[in-house]
């Protein structure tokens, strides 16, 4: 009789054995289908959504693994909210056991304020391997550079499991394409990149395209570039999610335009246009416009769309908006050569980037205060600002700007006759510009090196560097650069 009992025992055991890893195959193959779920409703619910910036599908996929094998109730209605697109259940569900983590889901729904809350516990949010790469990838999405280059210092990428090593390679990458160095920062984008397609993160694929299109467009590798973003609004279309495609669509606008393609420009811009879910990115667009109309030199055409965006900016008080808005304003005064109200609106823009930590931007409208003031022949007042901006860049290390500082000194001491200085100044224009790659800062600074030497009685070292200058300036595409410099390389020779 006991072996009888000890058979059924045997084989209850046996067919346990047998059930138990079926059992975990359908729970895990449910999970990831709550987890997909979830993802492609929370971004779906977004798109009309001004203040949803921040999506991270690692984030989503642990929140509804937690709440999925748990066994209390309110974990139940919290992930069929989450599944339905709706954060809130579940960020009341994590705020008391796992307060960093709610407030990672409070960004889903209202970035700008979830991420003051984390700026608060800034010390604490570093500490934590498991989310201090979302600090940096918060401050990139929020123009606040300064935050995001100081937190990306502090955190040791050895001790980060492979997900955050994406996104903190995401973050990298942005990092080093401000401060010019673009060859590693097409290898860290790419590096996140492969990731998260090993991933299926469809998101933040999509975002490494776009960032892999910037780099490689301010690389002056206009074709890679445009490939880049045409693979991410291919999966902006494959995942019907109209806003990130508006904003796909508006990367390849602005491609277009920085290579002097106007029509397909304004083409892409209006396309964006019509998938924008949100006033505020109909407005970001209207800039863009607006930027292409003033390369068009239809400066009232470009005042117009400014004067639509900014009152959409005011309203949802989104500060760099309002900045890029008054900074476009001060460029259209600058080219109508009205340089007073030109240095009186990019010092209101610098002063906006200033209180949300853009040193980027703020060295941009700087160099714009001091070309307007020279422009006025007010040289030591300019002088004075590009050695301030000089002083900033050494700390900030943005690269751009300081090519372009030194290059504008150049200028200024060509005004004043010291060649020799000049020359010096244009010389370590040249070699930031070299060291980057950026065609059209290299024209300007050969073609000035030339005047030097013209002036200088160095005729051959004037035509050396004018048919470099030209070299470059048929790489950049633009017609009307390459012209000019043609027609002042025949003039000499």
């Amino acid at each position: 009789m006991n072996e009888k009992y000890f058979e059924y025992s045997l084989l209850l055991v046996c067919g346990l054995s047998a059930l138990i890893p079926l059992v975990w195959l359908y729970l895990n193959i449910k999970l990831k289908h709550l987890q997909k779920l979830s993802r492609i409703r929370v971004m779906r619910r977004q798109q009309k959504n001004v203040n949803a910036l921040f999506l991270s599908s690692e984030i989503l996929n642990n929140c509804c693994k937690k709440l999925f094998f748990s066994s209390d109730k309110k974990a139940g209605i919290a992930l069929s909210a989450l599944i339905g697109g709706r954060t809130q259940k579940a960020v009341d569900y994590f705020k008391d056991t796992q307060p960093q983590l709610a407030l990672l889901l409070e960004a889903h729904q209202n970035t700008p304020i979830a991420y003051n809350k984390i700026l608060k516990q800034k010390t604490l949010w570093l500490k934590n391997p498991q989310y201090c790469v979302y600090l940096p990838v918060l401050a990139h999405l929020l123009f606040d550079k300064k935050t995001m280059h100081s937190a990306i210092a502090k955190i040791n990428p050895l001790k980060l499991s492979k997900c955050n090593a994406a996104y903190y390679n995401y973050c990298v990458a942005f990092a080093y394409l401000y401060d010019g160095d673009m060859l590693s920062a097409s290898q860290k984008a790419s590096a996140a990149l492969d990731y998260f397609r090993k991933k299926k993160y469809s998101y933040e694929g999509a975002k490494c395209y776009l960032a892999l299109g910037e780099i490689y467009r301010l690389s002056c590798v206009n074709d890679v570039a445009q490939t880049m973003i045409e693979a991410a609004i291919k999966i902006n279309q494959e995942q019907k999610m109209p806003q990130y495609l508006s904003q796909s669509m508006a990367a390849l606008g602005m491609l277009m335009l920085f290579e002097n393609r106007h029509e397909e420009a304004e083409e892409n811009f209006n396309k964006a246009l019509l998938s924008a879910q949100t006033d505020d990115l109909c407005a970001d667009i209207g800039n863009q416009k607006a930027l292409l109309y003033i390369a068009q030199n239809k400066l009232k055409t470009a005042k117009s769309e400014i004067s639509k965006a900014l009152p959409v900016f005011i309203a949802s008080k989104n500060k760099h908006g309002q900045a890029f808005s008054q900074q476009l304003l001060a460029q259209i005064y600058f080219n109508k050569k009205q340089y007073t109200q030109a240095f009186q609106f990019a010092n209101i823009a610098k002063e906006i980037y200033e209180k949300n930590n853009n040193f980027s931007a703020v060295l941009e409208c700087m160099y714009l205060c001091a070309d307007a003031l020279f422009k006025q022949n007010k040289l030591k007042k300019s002088e004075e600002i590009l050695r301030k901006m000089l002083t900033i860049s050494e700390k900030q290390k943005h690269n751009f700007h300081i090519a372009n500082t030194y290059s504008l000194l150049g200028l200024i001491y060509l005004r004043k006759k010291d060649l020799q200085r000049a020359k010096v100044l244009l010389q370590q224009s040249l070699h930031l510009e070299q060291r980057h790659k950026r065609c059209e800062g290299l024209v300007s600074d050969y073609a000035n090196l030339a005047t030097i030497d013209i002036l200088s009685g160095n005729h051959d070292s004037a035509k050396d560097n004018l048919q470099t200058a030209l070299e470059y300036a048929k790489q950049t595409g633009n017609e009307e650069l390459t012209e000019l410099i043609k027609k002042k390389f025949n003039d000499f020779t």
